[in-house]
């Protein structure tokens, strides 16, 4: 009786089970796609079962995601269940054979790990990196290193069919052409093979559309440039985003890449040759490309879009309205200010500063008037409630309703700038202008002139002497003579209107001149010249020594102690004067505290008397 009782239950099992893949069976259907005959005519089209639907609803399937490599696929069943393992196992194996530097063991790993597991993004990118970045770094000669560069870039173009509706591969693809060729140590030789290296500019045209033709990044006379590469993968970027969505990045972090490497093409090319028109245009063209930046509506985090270029109209609304507030309560605006100046304490410099005009003020005077400046916005917080405050009753409702309009506009301005500042928008608006304009383009020639003069180190000019008239004629000018020219067309390109709405100072075009400013004090110094006492950047100089930067450049007050005779006008002693006295200063504090019994240790607190250079400086 118990064996027949088994053999029904096993009999109800069988039949539940069949019964239980009819609708699975239904389910899971697979889809047939839609097909037509000679005619035509459509022959037939089937969306196949629930599963299928949502898995072509929501961009799950294989065909979706990527397209079918059989391959990739046999691989995948061939795990049997067990793909994490195997990719565990495949990712040690890659980092073993980094660490031995077996690299043909390495690539022959990473091939058989993006086949298991494909639409990874992660593997892309690591990988990518780890062959660009850090087995490229192994190698002294530069050529191999740009081999291991190229290994990196073509990994990822790998990965383009696989994860073709992902703009993270192509976003890389922008990053590792544009940073790690042109940003590089050997960034100099990297894009020099980079013009020369036909085949692989061939190998990245790839098949259908989703290579970069390179047409598209030849540059003229200067030939293929990978920052204009970089532009066309982040183009591309740009597209995937717009077809289908599907983005990871901020709007704002997306759309400045591709106006930015405009910028860094034509920064590159200045670096390497004498600008002329053709580096002009890519200004020109980089200027317009981060202005139409600027007036797209960028999504933020908070839900508020903001327009970097309408900050504009916002400062103009502002002043609007404040004027309006004025004319209900004239007079009142004038009274707070004043005693806003007074409690912030102002010098007379920090006045007389406020009061010169931006474009006209020297440096010293911008650094204080933007401390002025600074210290009055904190304590005027308040100032456009207390003016509508002080309406007349008639008017009180009309000033408050224009206090709100202030405050809204104000709040607008603040959050729109924070992002603004994020990707220093003003700035690269003004110096894209200003870069594409004859007077830059002129002290740019200058100073690369002077530059290759003195990396042949010709310093003085050349002359030609005439024994009858004892007359000497400058037949070749040497570096010396050709950085006086150059700063004295630079100085008439920092003195344009458009720089005065950025912060001249402490900006990148100010770096670059006083790394030039310290090649020229050298070649003087060897020459056996004194620093000239109008000297063009001189404020700019200054405004650096008061921000305790060590230029080792003559400031005013040594040519000041120069020409008094109370030193050589030597920076180097006088930042090792400054030394010193920071030394004994802390010296002194620290014996002080130690009287008082606030440092048990005696030593704690003290600081080496400077006497001399370390092995670091």
């Amino acid at each position: 009786m118990s064996g027949s009782s088994t053999f029904i239950r096993k009999i109800i099992y069988v039949a539940g089970i069949a019964i239980l893949l009819i609708p699975l069976s239904l389910i899971s259907r697979p889809a047939i796609r839609a097909s037509t005959d000679d005619s035509g005519k459509v022959v037939r089209e089937d969306q196949g079962g629930k599963l299928s639907q949502l898995r072509d609803d929501y961009n799950l399937s294989q065909a979706k995601l990527m397209e079918i490599d059989p391959t990739s696929e046999t691989m995948k069943l061939a795990s049997v269940g067990l793909r994490g393992i195997a990719v565990n196992m495949l990712w040690m194996q890659a980092m073993e054979h980094r660490k031995k530097q077996n690299w043909d063991q390495l690539r022959s790993t990473l091939n058989a790990l993006i086949k298991i597991q494909p639409n990874f993004i992660k593997v892309w990118e690591y990988q990518a990196h780890n062959l660009s970045y850090n087995i490229s770094v192994e190698f002294d000669d530069y050529e191999y290193r740009y081999h291991w560069v190229k290994e990196g870039i073509k990994f990822l173009t790998e990965g383009l069919p696989y994860n073709y509706r992902n703009h993270r591969i192509t976003d890389n693809l922008g990053f590792f052409s544009g940073m790690k060729i042109g940003r590089s140590d050997e960034k100099l030789q990297f894009r020099r093979l980079f013009r020369k290296d036909k085949d692989f500019r061939d190998e990245l045209e790839l098949d259908g559309e989703r290579g970069v033709e390179p047409e598209s990044y030849d540059t003229r006379e200067y030939g293929h440039d990978n920052w204009k590469l970089a532009y066309q993968w982040y183009d591309k970027s740009e597209d995937l985003v717009s077809t289908y969505g599907d983005q990871y990045l901020s709007d704002m972090m997306l759309y400045r890449k591709r106006p930015m490497q405009l910028m860094n093409q034509a920064r590159g090319l200045q670096e390497e040759f004498a600008t002329d028109d053709v580096i002009q245009e890519i200004w020109r063209d980089a200027n317009a490309e981060w202005r139409e930046f600027g007036e797209r509506e960028i999504r933020t985090s908070s839900g508020l879009p903001v327009t970097f270029r309408g900050l504009a109209d916002m400062e103009g609304r502002l002043n609007d309205y404040r004027k309006q507030l004025d004319e209900l309560v004239p007079g009142r605006r004038d009274e707070l200010m004043e005693l806003v100046m007074q409690r912030v304490g102002l010098s007379e410099a920090e006045r007389a500063a406020l009061e010169i005009p931006t474009d006209e003020r020297t440096e010293e005077q911008a650094f204080m008037a933007s401390n002025a400046e600074t210290n009055i916005q904190k304590m005027s917080a308040n100032v456009d409630q207390d003016i509508a405050d002080s309406a007349d009753p008639e008017n009180l409702i009309e000033a408050r309703k224009l206090e709100l309009e202030i405050k809204r506009v104000m709040a607008q301005m603040q959050f729109s700038n924070s992002y603004a500042e994020t990707v220093n928008y003003k700035y690269w608006d003004v110096r894209s202008d200003v870069e594409s304009q004859d007077t830059t383009a002129e002290a740019r020639r200058s100073m690369f002139m002077a530059k290759e003069m003195k990396q042949n180190s010709i310093f003085d000019d050349e002359y030609q002497f005439d024994p009858k008239t004892k007359e000497k004629k400058v037949i070749k000018e040497g570096a010396i003579s050709l950085f006086d020219t150059a700063f004295e067309k630079w100085n008439t390109v920092l003195v344009t209107p458009k720089l005065g709405k950025i912060d001249v100072a402490n900006s990148e075009l100010v770096d670059d001149l006083m790394i030039a400013s310290a090649e020229y004090y050298d070649m003087i110094r060897v020459t056996g010249r004194d620093w000239p006492i109008d000297f063009p950047f001189q404020d700019f100089i200054d405004a650096r020594a008061l921000q305790q930067a060590d230029l080792r450049l003559p400031t005013s007050q040594d040519i000041a102690d120069r020409e008094s005779g109370r030193s050589d006008g030597d920076p180097d002693i006088r930042i090792r004067r400054e030394r010193e006295e920071l030394a004994k200063a802390r010296a002194e504090k620290a014996n002080i505290l130690e009287e008082q019994g606030k440092i048990d240790d005696p030593n704690m607190g003290r600081v080496r008397i400077y006497d001399g250079p370390d092995e670091d400086d």
